[in-house]
């Protein structure tokens, strides 16, 4: 009983280190690509289209992690353009209790059985949240380098501080990814 006891609680242990290992974005990149010569950006051109309360969060969320490595800002004529959005997923959740019950009757020697069941049915809503997407472009090949997408998920239900604090969070895991430039 003591043996089983400690092995339950090795594996809950691997479990959650496991667990807590999963990240939060899935990033890829152009390896062929020279981030090096990359020294600055602009934000891809909406048109008149405003920028959204989580747009704007987002942008500044970018902007500041792309000053700390070591990029700046251009209004044009820039080596990068950035380009981000939030995909709209959903999910289907099964809520409430479901009860059963059964009766039933037979006999052994027969091989005859009746039985009634009931059950209530499980009531499904759909979740609708948002996953942060961030696409860098080579201005000059006007090819994607680098993208990265939270696995988090936005909801439509969070506080604006929650909201922000969610983003910058989000950006920060995005742009852990960003590859190493030595000079």
């Amino acid at each position: 009983m003591l043996n089983s006891l400690k092995k339950s609680l090795v594996l809950a242990s691997v479990i959650a280190v496991v667990s807590g290992c999963a990240s939060s974005v899935a990033t890829d990149y152009d390896s062929n690509a020279n981030f090096s010569g990359y020294k600055t950006y602009q934000f891809e051109d909406r048109g008149d289209a405003p920028l959204s309360l989580d747009g704007s969060r987002i942008q500044q969320a970018v902007d500041s992690e792309l000053a700390m490595k070591g990029l700046s800002q251009s209004e044009q004529d820039s080596d990068l353009v950035v380009r981000f959005d939030i995909l709209e997923a959903s999910e289907l959740r099964a809520d409430g209790p479901t009860f059963s019950f059964g009766v039933g009757s037979g006999s052994r020697r027969s091989g005859v059985g009746y039985g009634i069941g009931a059950s209530t049915p499980t009531r499904v809503t759909e979740i609708k949240y948002g996953k942060i997407a961030v696409d860098l472009v080579d201005s000059e090949t006007n090819e994607v380098v680098w993208r990265s997408i939270s696995q988090r998920q936005l909801r439509e239900t969070m506080k604006p501080s929650d909201r922000q604090e969610f983003i910058v969070k989000q950006v920060s895991e995005m742009f852990k990814e960003y590859p190493v430039v030595i000079n």
